[in-house]
């Protein structure tokens, strides 16, 4: 197995758990975001996760050839730009952190829209020829 074949397997899946967990618990992971929004330092809190894991899969699954693949390779470079932006200006991660009464619906609605997402992954990365 290629590490490109690793890192689309454990991102695929960790999205797919992840997405579930946002539709089904919508409401804790609003209470957490704002819980780390309050602390002021949520941009850092979130960079210190995404940083890593983008790095892992920019320089693990660099791939930018037309396709499903580019889809994995894009989240990464995505959760790069998003920590650099965190790290630098901490203040924006406290502006995209929603906090009104019915703002769980935004994290159930990532949820829903990952989930799909992930399996296409899932299927392309565990069960596509090779």
């Amino acid at each position: 197995m290629t590490v490109a074949t690793l890192v689309a397997r454990i991102f695929s899946v960790g999205l797919l758990i992840i997405g579930i967990s946002h539709l089904l618990q919508a409401g804790l992971w609003r209470s957490f975001f704002i819980t780390i929004k309050r602390t002021g330092f949520a941009g850092f809190i979130i960079a210190m996760f995404t940083l890593p894991q983008g790095l892992l899969i920019a320089l693990g699954h660099n791939i930018w050839v037309l396709g499903i693949p580019v889809i994995i390779t894009f989240f990464g470079w995505a959760m790069i730009l998003k920590s650099v932006i965190y790290l630098l200006f901490p203040e924006k991660a406290n502006a995209s952190i929603p906090e009104g009464p019915e703002s769980h619906k935004k994290y159930a609605l990532v949820g829903a829209l990952m989930i799909p997402v992930s399996i296409l992954l899932i299927w392309h990365s565990f069960f596509r020829a090779q």
